[in-house]
């Protein structure tokens, strides 16, 4: 990608979040609460829930889908993983490219392209997706695993955020059953309400 290309997207004031929050606003935010890889707590947060993810099934290629600032990719990395990006936040794609926290980096909507991996992984992103988005994505999956999480949970900032599709957990279950994915178990990484799907045989 051209530094020309990269700084309009870095500079533009896009809304990737569907919330009220433009992209740099959401990005500055994380930044300063703790969100980012120089935090040593946010990091070992998700180096266990790599560590966990590794124990309970067996795979090489993973897909981040909502990647953020790359703290899971770059975990996974670390266990020899082959690591895909995506995020359509042009600031959190440049910030983990300068971290290298993954082999391959996609700038953009991600439930508009082919998803192929041994496991996807999506945490703390579909909650900010309509229906028709979430669906598409599941359907462009091609995996053996996915590794999920979305807040069941409102507060004051979801306007802000874009949180515009907050679901409980037997909602999520049921709407990935409809797509051929059925629930392998809870996990408590790195949310309480994580959850571990297969792809139906």
């Amino acid at each position: 990608m051209s530094n020309q290309l990269q700084n309009q997207n870095v500079n533009a004031r896009v809304n990737s979040f569907n919330g009220k929050w433009d992209d740099q606003t959401c990005f500055n935010w994380e930044m300063s609460h703790g969100i980012n890889l120089e935090s040593v707590q946010f990091e070992n947060m998700y180096k266990n829930t790599a560590d966990t993810i590794n124990r309970l099934i067996s795979f090489e290629t993973v897909s981040d889908l909502g990647g953020g600032v790359g703290a899971y990719s770059r975990a996974l990395k670390r266990l020899g993983k082959t690591v895909n990006y995506y995020d359509a936040n042009a600031h959190h794609l440049y910030y983990a490219q300068g971290y290298n926290v993954a082999h391959k980096y996609t700038l953009g909507d991600f439930s508009t392209k082919p998803i192929e991996a041994d496991l996807v992984v999506c945490i703390e992103v579909m909650e900010h997706m309509t229906d028709d988005s979430i669906k598409r994505t599941l359907d462009n999956c091609k995996c053996n695993y996915f590794h999920f999480s979305s807040t069941p949970h409102t507060n004051k900032m979801d306007e802000d955020w874009g949180h515009i599709n907050i679901k409980q957990e037997n909602e999520w279950i049921e709407l990935f059953k409809q797509h051929g994915f059925n629930l392998k178990s809870k996990v408590s990484v790195p949310t309480q309400w994580s959850l571990l799907y297969e792809k139906a045989r």
